[in-house]
């Protein structure tokens, strides 16, 4: 998997889809009348997959807190999450997901609880990523 980029932008274009998308975000909100209940089976976390996992994870966390991370300014409300999906393959099947919450005004690397998202929040808005890999440090 490569480095990624302390460069990247998080674009707002629309784009149709979360899954329509090869590297995407997505931001969730909390939803108190929400009123679904999920289970499901657990797997892998993405971080036990990948050795650059911690310090991409620490880039975007870095990034995300940056004025202009987004391409438009977006108003970040408390317990807010933002998932980043980053595509490690071509046919789509290998994906490593980070999560942030937003807490105290800032980003926060959290670790993903899927049937927390599922159960207890919808999606606000997503988007798409450019300038994503750092084109100088890459490994294998």
């Amino acid at each position: 998997m490569c480095v990624i980029s302390d460069k990247i932008t998080f674009c707002t274009c629309n784009s149709g889809s979360v899954e329509a998308l090869k590297n995407y975000w997505a931001l969730y909100r909390a939803d108190k009348g929400k009123n679904e209940f999920l289970i499901g089976e657990p797997m892998l976390p993405s971080e036990f997959t990948d050795p650059n996992y911690k310090m991409n994870s620490l880039t975007l966390s870095k990034r995300l807190n940056e004025p202009d991370a987004f391409d438009i300014p977006i108003e970040f409300k408390s317990k807010d999450q933002l998932l980043v999906g980053l595509n490690n393959s071509a046919d789509g099947a290998d994906t490593l997901t980070y999560c942030f919450i937003f807490s105290k005004g800032k980003w926060r690397k959290q670790s993903i609880d899927v049937f927390q998202l599922i159960n207890e929040y919808k999606e606000f808005t997503f988007g798409k990523m450019q300038q994503i890999k750092n084109a100088n440090k890459t490994t294998q």
